[in-house]
């Protein structure tokens, strides 16, 4: 068996964990749709929002008015809470994939074939990225399902769906290389899903900070979630600013390049 196939079948035990756990946040989340879409409850919710701080409702992407009653935009404001689970799981698949043979002592196993560090590092990325579409195509997939049993006839949702996920699978592809350059220079596995769960949540928060105070806007350029949060990319149809799309590339790049230098000249615990 090669080094990916090997790679994909370790993984297969926490894709299948974050699968069933996303699922069934989706689940929660659209199951309450249906009494969400009456007119009453939409009457209610809208007065408890109204009597919500505008920095508060601001900070959680409610800073218009949300009809919870139309699909799309009731999907879009829970959506915000998946995107920041899918991109806490994109960030440990990152930041597990190096260190965890040294960790482990199978670094010296690895270091037996006849293979080099940077394709090492090219297979570690390639199965982790697999990892990572097939979690995506899966939540899409049960997203879709729970649209096609609540949608009205003829309600018009998949193109707007796509633009959705498409922005949350380009910040999770960000931490998902954050991830990896930093499991070249952690010195051990134990600190990897708390050092992942520490980088999401100040980015996360930063950029919260970045929308109630206004001194603080341009923390927003160091939260990659608000570049993509759902809400937002539903009423832009999609399009994300293209000064956003450069910052998470030049970050993607730089994390990937940064990755195959420092582990290329890394001195390995064998």
């Amino acid at each position: 068996m090669n080094m990916y196939k090997v790679e994909i079948k370790n993984m297969l035990k926490s894709l299948i964990i974050w699968t069933i756990i996303m699922t069934g946040i989706i689940t929660l989340f659209m199951s309450m749709f249906p009494s969400m879409s009456t007119s009453g409850m939409s009457e209610i919710v809208k007065a408890k929002m109204d009597a919500i701080p505008e920095a508060m409702r601001k900070s959680f992407g409610l800073e218009n008015a949300v009809d919870f009653s139309d699909l799309l935009q009731y999907f879009a404001y829970c959506a915000q809470y998946i995107l920041i689970g899918n991109c806490i799981y994109a960030a440990i698949l990152g930041i597990n994939s190096l260190i965890k043979e040294e960790s482990e002592g199978t670094i010296e196993f690895l270091y037996a074939q006849p293979i080099s560090r940077v394709k090492i590092v090219m297979i570690k990325m390639f199965s982790t990225f697999t990892i990572l579409c097939i979690f995506n195509i899966i939540i899409f997939l049960v997203t879709m399902l729970f649209f096609q049993i609540f949608k009205k006839e003829g309600y018009e949702y998949i193109g707007q769906l796509i633009f959705m996920y498409k922005g949350m699978f380009l910040a999770q592809f960000v931490f998902w290389a954050i991830g990896f350059a930093l499991s070249t220079i952690l010195p051990k596995v134990s600190l990897a899903t708390p050092t992942a769960l520490t980088i999401f949540f100040t980015s996360y928060l930063l950029g919260i900070f970045s929308t109630i105070i206004e001194k603080l806007e341009w923390m927003k350029y160091l939260s990659p979630v608000q570049y993509v949060m759902p809400n937002e990319l539903l009423k832009s149809k999609g399009v994300i600013d293209t000064s956003y799309i450069i910052i998470l590339f030049i970050v993607i790049i730089i994390a990937i390049v940064f990755t195959f230098y420092k582990y290329k000249n890394k001195d390995l615990k064998l």
